[in-house]
């Protein structure tokens, strides 16, 4: 596509996304590109890799797996929930970077296995465990289409409390004004929702790093003898890897992941 052209069409469309489509043209997307997810892609290898993105928007983590040489993407929304607003734009910049990545924009993340893949290299689920009822549901059926030793990369909101496992819930008391968001973790619930799901976490990034300084770890200590809430809404970026192993930490085994258990 020219480049006056593809500016033309850029500006009929809403962007979440930040997209360099080349040509010295990026798409004016309200989210600027998160570097901690860049981070955790440059610790992945993805050539020859099949890759899924899970609430893929404009697209951005799809073609950017592409563009680091996965040969397999398929790019997963449910459009029904978040609105067809994202598909146009999704669509134009998968044409604008000859992008051969399959787009699926009505697919649950409970219903991933429908795609017929079981054995995906890396899985990208940015944005997207705060807004679901059934988060630990969603990571179970997320490894049964994994691979051993695959990469998952987990992006969301967390309470910056390291000693205590527990999620908020929202239902009467809206988060951010916005409905569609059900759940905050703190970070040790995060971690023990993505290990009982057979994965071992690798590498974490936070966009304040200092909040885990130990004066901070004091502060939230004691909001917690308190009964008081850690305190700010800090985002995380999380590299795991999945895993077959035995868990101690279960009373049997996981009848969702039996495959998963040795």
């Amino acid at each position: 596509m020219e480049r006056e052209k593809l500016i033309q069409e850029i500006a009929k469309h809403n962007w979440m996304h930040t997209i360099d489509l080349g040509q010295g043209v990026v798409t004016p997307g309200r989210w600027p590109v998160n570097q901690n997810v860049i981070k955790a892609y440059d610790k992945i290898d993805f050539k020859g890799k099949k890759v899924l993105d899970l609430g893929a928007c404009n697209g951005l983590w799809s073609f950017e797996a592409e563009r680091r040489g996965a040969t397999e993407v398929h790019s997963v929304d449910y459009l029904t929930h978040v609105g067809y607003w994202c598909s146009p734009a999704y669509r134009l910049a998968h044409e604008a970077l000859g992008s051969r990545a399959s787009y699926h924009p009505d697919l649950n993340v409970y219903d991933v296995e429908q795609l017929g893949v079981n054995d995906f290299d890396v899985v990208v689920f940015s944005g997207i465990y705060y807004h679901l009822k059934h988060p630990l549901l969603a990571l179970s059926k997320l490894r049964r289409v994994m691979k051993e030793g695959a990469h998952v990369v987990i992006e969301g909101p967390i309470y910056p409390d390291m000693a205590r496992s527990y999620s908020s819930f929202h239902y009467r008391d809206l988060l951010f004004g916005d409905k569609s968001n059900w759940c905050v973790p703190t970070l040790r619930c995060l971690r023990d929702w993505v290990e009982c799901s057979y994965f071992e976490v690798e590498q974490e990034y936070f966009n304040r790093p200092d909040a885990f300084s130990q004066l901070n770890r004091l502060k939230v200590a004691l909001r917690s003898c308190l009964g008081m809430p850690p305190g700010e809404i800090l985002r995380t970026v999380m590299l795991a890897r999945a895993v077959v192993r035995q868990d101690p930490l279960y009373a049997g085994v996981d009848p969702d992941l039996v495959e998963c258990s040795r």
